[in-house]
């Protein structure tokens, strides 16, 4: 079974991300859910001046129903987004790549260095360690090939990964290693 394809643009889910993002709706949002399982919903009459209008917010991203004086979850809006296939835009340096490929480098420096941190480290993340406790080794040839699944121009992606000090490589340049290690997906190193 096919998933409906998001139209572009498609921002269904900001309104939720957003009255969800607010600690006080967050705290409020928490309540309300629990109230209901709890079989004693929210009466919105009960809520301070702040709370209403954070109810009122909650209520227009969809996550919130009032029915007089009770307050119930609408779990609908959660089920709804994930059928539409709408999702958030990706935030980790995998959105610089379309179908696992660079075609275009970000201009902006941390970027740049957010997508190269992301590729040497799945590049290296199988290499072997010459000794057990040392730095996985590559060759510079097996360095192109892993590179090469990246870009058309894997010599350039070598040469900014040394230029950057993300890679070394011995005075010859044929042995190539991370400095660092791997940062967690969509951190970046401080």
């Amino acid at each position: 079974m096919s998933r409906p394809t998001p139209a572009p643009g498609d921002n269904r889910w900001r309104p939720v991300a957003a009255a969800l993002a607010d600690p006080r709706r967050l705290r409020l949002y928490a309540r309300a859910v629990l109230a209901a399982d709890d079989g004693a919903p929210l009466d919105p009459a009960d809520l301070a001046a702040d709370e209403a209008k954070s109810l009122a917010v909650l209520q227009q991203a969809g996550l919130l129903q009032v029915d007089g004086n009770r307050t119930k979850p609408a779990p609908s809006v959660f089920r709804d987004l994930l059928a539409a296939g709408v999702r958030p835009p990706e935030s980790s340096a995998r959105r610089f790549l379309v179908r696992g490929r660079i075609e275009a480098f970000p201009r902006k420096r941390a970027d740049r260095l957010e997508l190269l941190q992301l590729i040497a480290g799945e590049v290296f993340e199988h290499a072997v360690p010459p000794e057990p406790g040392l730095q996985p080794v590559l060759t510079e040839k097996d360095l192109t090939q892993r590179l090469a699944a990246y870009t058309s121009d894997p010599a350039a992606i070598r040469r900014y990964l040394i230029d950057e000090g993300i890679v070394a490589r011995d005075p010859a340049g044929t042995q190539y290693w991370l400095t660092r290690p791997r940062p967690a997906e969509g951190m970046e190193f401080a």
